[in-house]
Formats: structure tokens, sequence, C-alpha cells
């Protein structure tokens, strides 16, 4: 504001106006005296007053800029100002501003105050006031919650009692108030952040310029396993890390952290730069993670994929890697691809456990037999050993000695005293091959070779045996690709009772696939149960041999078609409702379908194989043992298994004649199945003097080549058209 000049006030100076004149013999001495001492007075109160005005205007000037000041500096802190009256309980509120906006509707006595508090703070707010209206204090500070238009927010309020009344009570208070939301917020992240930084698992050091260490938390401390981490210790004597990690604003690496008692830890570190701040040097907050699980995890995953589970040996694609080193070294070497002889009988009449343990047992051997070699397991019952550098034919030779002598030694396996057999395959690198896919697939043509040669032995490769490598190959291929889209066809070989005639049929399937023609099933049934796609097959031949079934009853031709059931599928938890929606999908009852299952499928889970048969008994399916007297526990499976019919292996027919004790076995299975009231079927029937045999010792149903070879279902059909044209009428 202005400076305002205020006027002097006009004086009259008698001695200045006219004066009477004097008379000549007048003396005015006393008079004027006394008036010149007035005037002089006059003077001196009218400057006081001046002076006095002055001082006043002064002073309200200062009160002005001090009021002014005041409420700049409230302005800026963002402090309102209140106060409150004792004697009729006003309250007012001046200059509260809450998220940029003056405070609406403010309160007006400390009850609208507490109407707006929140309910948890307003009995804090309440005692602080009462302590300031009993005299316990003359100050007032609270922190409280009130209510704006869309959230909580946090005042704080100071203030003091200006007066108070002769009893103590306050006539007089006034304060200031404060927005206090963002410091209490801050403060509560602050409150987080220090408590996750104390109680975080990973084990967290804030560190200065100089990588002493200003701040560590518990884990931290744990983890170098030391009481206490003294302020400025420098970071080193725990952790090295590199010159590097100092440069960038963001490091992260894995380094080796020392502990108290000498022991070292990987460890995964991450440094981050933290801005310089006025007066304070730049410092650095340094994360720690222990790896050493995480390391070990790494080794276990890395063995797991490297190595076979069952028998530990290095499994396919440790082979590959080997290979290509050895290879890449330039030294020749010698290379023996294994399969085993008689093992799925073993894993299909004992089941996969005794499998399992024979597979450990044979790499064990393996290892013993062959301490110089690499030893992989290749898959399934395949093995394969790599020479050491520059080992050759001579050597691949001593090797396979070894082999066949460790490996063809009896094993005790379930109570039972099992035999393998290797056959071996070799090949010699480069001469073989130069990379790793031709010598593996040139020792695995030498391994088929030697299976071929009557097995037990080894076969070194040469050129002629590509020839069978490459046509596996090619069946692989073919098989999966024949097993998606149901690429087989099927014959029928007929069941006749002892006067001929049909009383059934046995369905067979056949593959011949276009660039190769006709594949014998002893030749592609194995591959496929050594590719996974046997499951597949057998579901086609049920709906198959269902659709058959239909098809014959639809001519009035009550007969069974016969199907056999793979051991995994007979161990498949969804058998029987498979075999129900083959029927259900072709239109055929399940007593139309006869199940024949191989005894070597039945030793592995016996009890799990004979809930299945039950409920496809209980469902109408007719139920066959086929091959009986080639597996194990025999007499057992008549006792313990739902049955209807036991077919006779063939080698039994075959011997019929030149062994008589083949003769006396048959008599006694006869004899049993009859006391079991299971009916009997002979396979592999081919001459008329077998026949003869086997009718005259009680056996009830006949099939083989004798009577008929297999046929589609279309000759079938027309060869029991005209055996019923050719039956005689009965008499009326």
């Amino acid at each position: 504001m202005p400076d305002v000049a205020i006027p002097a006030q006009p004086t009259v100076d008698v001695a200045d106006g006219p004066r009477p004149p004097a008379a000549a013999n007048q003396t005015p001495q006393v008079p004027l005296r006394r008036f010149e001492r007035e005037r002089a007075a006059r003077k001196e109160a009218e400057h006081l007053l001046t002076l006095k005005s002055r001082e006043l205007f002064d002073a309200l000037q200062s009160s002005r800029e001090a009021e002014r000041r005041l409420q700049l500096a409230l302005w800026a802190s963002g402090e309102g100002i209140w106060d409150w009256r004792g004697e009729d309980g006003l309250l007012r509120v001046d200059g509260l501003v809450l998220d940029a906006q003056p405070l609406a509707d403010p309160p007006t006595d400390l009850p609208g105050v507490l109407a707006r508090v929140h309910p948890d703070d307003v009995e804090s707010l309440r005692r602080a006031w009462r302590l300031l209206a009993t005299k316990a204090c003359d100050d007032v500070d609270a922190a409280f919650r009130v209510r704006d238009a869309t959230r909580w927010r946090w005042l704080r309020v100071r203030g003091r009692a200006l007066l108070r009344d002769p009893t103590g009570r306050p006539r007089s208070v006034a304060g200031t108030v404060k927005d206090v939301t963002a410091q209490r917020e801050a403060e509560h992240a602050l409150l987080l952040l220090a408590q996750a930084f104390s109680s975080t698992r990973d084990a967290l050091a804030v560190v200065d310029a100089s990588w002493g260490i200003v701040q560590a938390n518990e884990s931290f401390r744990q983890l170098v396993e030391v009481p206490r981490i003294r302020q400025g210790e420098p970071l080193a004597r725990y952790l090295r890390l590199p010159a590097e990690a100092g440069t960038s604003e963001h490091w992260q690496g894995e380094c080796t952290l020392s502990r108290q008692d000498g022991r070292t830890l990987p460890t995964e570190v991450s440094l981050t730069a933290v801005a310089e701040r006025a007066g304070q040097g730049r410092c650095f907050i340094v994360v720690m993670r222990d790896i050493s699980e995480r390391r070990r995890a790494a080794r276990e995953l890395e063995r797991m994929a490297m190595h076979d589970p069952l028998t530990g040996l290095p499994n396919r694609a440790a082979l590959d890697q080997a290979l290509v080193l050895r290879i890449a070294q330039g030294h020749g070497f010698a290379l023996l691809f294994v399969d085993l002889d008689g093992f799925k009988s073993v894993n299909d009449g004992l089941g996969h456990r005794a499998g399992d343990e024979l597979l450990r047992m044979v790499g064990e051997r393996l290892s013993r037999a062959l301490p110089e070699a690499f030893l992989a397991r290749w898959g399934g019952d395949e093995f394969v050993a790599v020479g050491p550098p520059g080992s050759d034919s001579t050597a691949l030779d001593a090797m396979a000695r070894r082999m066949l002598a460790e490996i063809g030694r009896p094993y005790a396996i379930a109570g039972h005293e099992l035999r393998v057999t290797p056959s071996i395959g070799g090949v010699c690198s480069p001469t073989h091959g130069t990379d790793p896919q031709t010598l593996l697939r040139h020792a695995d043509a030498a391994m088929y070779a030697a299976k071929d040669n009557g097995r037990n032995q080894v076969v070194l490769f040469h050129a002629a045996l590509d020839a069978g490598a490459q046509r596996r190959t090619l069946l692989h291929g073919l098989l999966r690709a024949d097993a998606e889209r149901d690429g087989f066809h099927f014959v029928l070989q007929p069941q006749v009772d002892g006067r001929g005639r049909h009383l059934g049929a046995e369905l067979l399937m056949r593959w011949s696939p276009t660039p190769i023609g006709p594949v014998s099933p002893a030749e592609f049934i194995p591959i496929a149960e050594k590719i996974g796609v046997i499951d597949r097959l057998g579901r086609h031949a049920l709906r198959s041999a269902a659709r058959i079934a239909r098809d014959l009853h639809a001519h009035r031709r009550l007969a069974r078609i016969a199907v056999n059931l793979s051991p995994r599928q007979l161990l498949r938890p969804d058998l029987v409702e498979t075999a129900l929606d083959a029927c259900r999908a072709e239109g055929a009852d399940p007593a139309w379908l006869e199940l024949e299952l191989t005894e070597s499928a039945l030793v592995s889970d016996i009890a799990a194989v004979t809930r299945q048969l039950v409920r496809l008994r209980d469902h109408g399916f007719t139920l066959a043992l086929d091959d009986f007297g080639t597996g194990y526990s025999s007499l057992s499976h008549l006792r313990q298994l739902p049955l209807h019919k036991v077919k006779i292996d063939r080698s039994f027919v075959r011997d019929l004649r030149t062994d008589p004790r083949s003769l006396t076995v048959l008599e006694g299975i006869v004899r049993l199945c009859r006391s079991l009231h299971l009916t009997t079927v002979a396979e592999g029937v081919e001459t008329a003097d077998q026949f003869e045999a086997l009718l005259t010792i009680g056996i009830d149903e006949f099939q083989g080549f004798l009577f008929a070879r297999p046929q589609t279902p279309q000759a079938w059909f027309e060869q029991l058209r005209l055996a019923d044209a050719s039956a005689p009428v009965p008499d009326a």
C-alpha cells in the first residue's frame, strides 16, 4: 500500500498578525511573555501530534505488511488458520486448501469437525482437545482424516490456548491446519520400502561410491553368515565384483560370494546406481541372490536331458554330441549298436518292472565290460558303445566279444532266471561314415543283419546291408502315415468244428504300402510296437471286426469274429469303452465278437487285466486265451481269468507226430479245460493226421490251412453261402 501523507494542521502565530498600536506610555512585557509560552506549548503539542500520527501510520503499515507476509508464508506452506472462541464455541477456519481447492463449507464448531472425521480418529482428536481444555497442556497437535468429495485426507492441526478464564478453561484457542495427505502417503510408502528392504528374502545392501556398506538387510547378514554388518565395511570382503560393474547405471551378472567360514556361493548380483544428490556422493543398491539351488537344478536338468533315467547312461542326445566331438577330433573309432534278443518276451511276460530291471542290469554289465567306451542307451532295448579314439575293426571285435559274454550270462529277476542275447552291428569311422547319422544307420543295418543271421552275434557293416536299413526307415514313415488314415485291409481265417462246419473266423491284418507291396505282419507288427502306433492299429482292427460281424449277422449267420488284443491295449484303462464304441459305431452286438489275448500280456498286472476282462465279459464279449502254453503261469491263468476259450499254440500241433510228449501235454490241457468248462481250439492244423489226433483227444474247434487259408470277407461270405446251399434240407 503506498504511503499516505498526512497534512500538517495549520497554526496561527498571533505575533504575525496585526497588532494593536501600543500606547505611548503602556508597558506589554507580562502579557507578552505568557502569550509566548502558550504559543510554544501549542507548537510543541502540534509537533507531538504529528509524530504520533506518523508513528501510528507506520505501525499500521507495518501491521499490514506483517499480515501480508504471514498470508504469503501460510499460502506457501499450505497451511490455513483457525481460531476458536470459548464464550460461544464458534470455530473459524481460513485458508485451508484440499487438493488445490479451498475447503468447501468449513465447519463452524467442534461437533461439526468431529462429524467429518474418520471414525477411527474421533477418539484421539477428542482426547487431544480434552487435554487442552483441562489445562493439562497449553498446546494441541493432532493428525486425523477427514472426508473430501472423493477420498479421506489427512489433516494436521496445531494450536495454543491464548486466553483462559479464572477456572483455567480456554477462552480463545488459535493455530494452523494443514493437508498432510501427500506427506502421510510418502511416509507410508517409505515405511513399506523399509519393511521390504529389511524383510525381503533377497540379500540387499546399499554401498557408497567407495563400495563401503552403508546399510544391509537381514537376508544379507544371513547369506554371509556374520553376526552383524558394520557400517562402512567394504563390500569386497564378501563379494568380488568385476571392474565394469560400477561403470553403468545398471549391471547384472553372476559372482562368487564368500562366507565367513570360507565357503563360497554362486550368486546372482544386480547393481543399480542411485543418482547423486547435493552434498552426497553416488551410491549403489546391490541385490544378491543365492543361486546354488538353481545351479544344482540346472545341472540336474542337464543330466536328465543328457542321461537315461532308467539306466543312468547317456541318452541319444548325449550320444549325438559325443559323436560330433569325436568326429571333429579327426581320429577314427569303432561303434557298436546293440539290440537285446528276447527282451520283448520278458517285458510282455513278466511285466514292465521286470523289463526295466533287466535293462538296468544290462547297462551295469556293459559299463563293467567296456570301461574304455562311451556307452549310451539309444532307446527301448537298444544300446550304443563308442570305442576310444583310434579304435579299429580289431578293437571292435574285441569289444563285441566282451559284450556277448557279459550280456549272455543269466539274470535273476522276479524269481525267474532269464537269458537274453545281444545282436550287435558294428561300424568304423571314417570307413563306414563321416557323420553321426550315417554311422548309426549303418550300425543299425548291421545289427538287423545279425538278427537275421541267427542272433547272438556281431556283424560288421558292408554296403549290401544299406538297402535293408533304408527299407526299415521307409517302413517307419509309411506305417505312421497308414496308421493315421487306416491304410490296412483285413482277411479272415475260418474256425471249424469236428465236422468241418464254420463256427466263426479270426480277423488278420494285412498291409501293402504302395511303394513296397505286401509286408508280413511278422515284420510290421514289431515296428508298430516299436514306434508306438500299435494302439491305433488295434482300434482299426476292432472297428473292422465289428463291421464284418454286422454284415455276417445280416445274412443270418450265427458266427463270431475273433480279433486279437495287443498287450498294450489290454492294459489301457479305456479298453472296454474302445471295444463298445467300435460295436456302437458299426451296429454290432458285443456277443458277436471274440477278443483274443496273449498269455504274455497277463503277467505285468494280472489284477488290472482281470478287472478289464470281467467288464468285457459282462458286456457280452467272448474271451479267448491265445497261444496257450508258451507263456508263464498258464494254469493259474486258467483258474483266475473269466475266459470262454483256450487256443492251444501251434507248436504243440506241429510236434504232435514227432514228439510223443506233445500229445501227452495236449491230453492234459484238454482234460483241464473240460473240467473248467472252457472250449479248446487247436491252431495251425495243416494235415489230416494232425486233425484226427486232435479230434481223438477231444479238441472242440480247429483252425489252419487244412480247412481254409486266410481270405477276404467277401470270399468267406461266398463260401458260407455255398455251404448253406449244399446242406441237406431237413425233413418236414
